[in-house]
């Protein structure tokens, strides 16, 4: 049914609004509700229902300024589509295309609830598994400009890292080099014990500085690891990007 003829039709019609619609009217509400919504008239035998489905028809054409799109696909009498999880029915007057390839993507053997198949169907489930499998499809993707300004500053990042371990392993081997260092001799016995005390002192203040630095260090290196592996996936996806590029050029220049 052709979407300027159903709103002629509608704008007719308004002038019996108050006064009731007749039969004639009446049927042409019952198809048009079905063709939209899927569903019949709540109550045939109820006047305000039929006000009720005028309005909403012409809410519904007033927002989609069209007529739903006819289905490649037609199931059987009294058969229904659902999906676990969600409430909505699908029969033959509010199918589309997506949601047949969806239902036949489940489980092929349900094809059998279906009265009409487009002969390519197989062809079109395996496309639709496809697109649904491919979740990269439906995020935002970043130009290849912005993707090189990320790597360049993870670079930059991977080298202020990288100059801050040499610099914490540099102070580490200081300090096992002072802990392995033998005491210097003294004639003075009360002297030696001085300084056996005070480098005993300096020995468990080195440990903790030790210790502290160790961990330090291999959070640095946790760190390094992480940025190294974010700029490997920004390469990749760099990488994808100009070979999509460079498919898509010969197909646009073809069609030129």
């Amino acid at each position: 049914m052709d979407y300027n003829e159903i709103i002629k039709t509608l704008q007719d019609m308004e002038s019996r609004f108050a006064d009731g619609f007749s039969n004639l009217d009446r049927a042409f509400l019952d198809k048009v509700y079905y063709e939209l919504f899927g569903k019949v008239i709540t109550n045939r035998g109820c006047s305000d229902c039929y006000r009720d489905a005028y309005i909403e028809i012409k809410i519904r054409l007033k927002k989609d300024k069209t007529m739903p799109k006819k289905s490649d696909y037609k199931l059987k009498a009294g058969a229904v589509i659902t999906f676990f999880g969600q409430s909505k029915a699908y029969t033959s007057a509010n199918l589309t295309n997506e949601v047949a390839e969806r239902y036949l993507a489940l489980n092929p053997n349900n094809a059998n609830i279906f009265a009409e198949l487009p002969d390519d169907w197989k062809v079109r489930v395996a496309a639709y598994v496809e697109r649904a499998a491919d979740t990269s499809a439906n995020a935002p993707h970043m130009s290849e400009e912005e993707i090189l300004d990320i790597i360049k500053t993870k670079d930059a990042e991977i080298a202020e890292k990288d100059a801050l371990l040499a610099e914490r392993d540099s102070h580490i081997a200081d300090l096992e080099a002072q802990l392995n260092a033998p005491a210097d001799s003294a004639d003075n016995p009360t002297e030696k014990d001085l300084e056996i005390e005070n480098l005993r002192m300096e020995l468990g203040t080195a440990n903790e500085q030790l210790a502290t630095t160790t961990e330090q260090r291999d959070a640095l290196q946790k760190e390094v690891e992480n940025l190294k592996k974010e700029n490997k996936g920004l390469r990749q996806s760099n990488s994808m990007l100009k070979k999509k590029a460079d498919a898509e050029a010969p197909a646009e220049e073809k069609a030129e």
